[in-house]
């Protein structure tokens, strides 16, 4: 297992209402899955689909625990450390993409000075030379707390014991969601185990729909009161796109080879997973129409 690729078990996806009654409940990181393997102090980490990410990631380098050898399951997070310092930190998915697609070593030297990775933990899988896939969660936490130390790079992820209250907190905070833990389950690599379920905090919002893309896909560009928040690229089925065809034909104000652009009159209530940094919707989907003219 040690210093190779594995896949990891992932999270089976919950609606909000199938909440279970775990008393092992974290946040869920905006980020991406990271897998790091610490062998004798030399670190390497990878990404759920088998990408080394190490060279792209100093911070790495400055990991030390009191062990031989370790697989630390979790996920990367970055913090941008060029907002103003009377704000709180705030990390962002698209930093976190930013830092993934950097891997040129002058550039990633450059931009770990302004946006800083940091690896939450939420399991063990290997230690010291033994796999830890068998034993209970609560067995593997407990085991990771005591190699695991917060510091700038690494922490492990605090546990809550009211699934509900600590997803409502996260709806609340603009937060991606929850993460639940079976205490009992042993850990199956590569499946997506009902014993480790996400529940997403998904936000509601209201926008204009106010250009059609022409070519390269299905798009509809989005405005909430007058302002571009992205494209929504996830199609409808083909009644809701019929019919909207059908109206925007009125509403046409000019159009080049990409895109035809409308007067932003039918509204539609979306429904996506947060703001991203520059004030987009993150992976936006259609809800229904909020225009008269189109509700049956």
């Amino acid at each position: 297992m040690l210093n190779q690729s594995i896949k990891p078990m992932l999270l089976h996806p919950l609606q909000p209402n199938q909440i279970k009654k775990w008393n092992t409940n974290s946040l869920k990181w905006d980020g991406f899955r990271s897998l790091i393997h610490y062998d004798n102090g030399k670190v390497r980490a990878f990404t759920r689909h088998g990408t080394e990410i190490t060279s792209r990631f100093p911070e790495l380098a400055y990991i030390k625990l009191p062990i031989k050898t370790a697989i630390l399951d979790g996920e990367c997070i970055v913090f941008d450390l060029t907002q103003p310092t009377d704000q709180p930190p705030k990390y962002w998915w698209d930093d976190a993409m930013t830092r993934f697609n950097t891997k040129k070593e002058s550039a990633v030297k450059q931009i770990a000075t302004e946006l800083k990775a940091h690896f939450p933990l939420w399991d063990i899988l290997y230690l010291n030379g033994t796999p830890m896939l068998k034993k209970s969660f609560m067995e593997r936490r407990e085991t990771l707390s005591s190699v695991v130390k917060a510091s700038e790079t690494l922490s492990v992820t605090p546990l809550y014991e009211d699934g509900k209250k600590l997803f409502l907190k996260a709806k609340e905070l603009g937060l991606e969601g929850i993460v639940q833990y079976s205490p009992e389950a042993s850990i199956q690599l590569g499946t997506r185990s009902k014993n480790m379920v996400k529940v997403k905090a998904y936000q509601y919002v209201i926008c204009q729909i106010a250009s059609i893309r022409l070519k390269g896909g299905f798009g509809w560009g989005l405005t909430i009161n007058g302002r571009y928040a992205g494209v929504l690229e996830f199609p409808p089925n083909s009644d809701v796109i019929r019919a909207f065809n059908h109206i925007s034909k009125q509403l046409i104000r000019t159009e080049n080879k990409g895109w035809r652009y409308l007067d932003p009159i039918i509204s539609c209530k979306v429904k996506f997973q947060c703001f991203t940094k520059d004030g987009k919707l993150r992976s936006p989907k259609f809800e229904e129409f909020c225009t008269p003219t189109l509700i049956d």
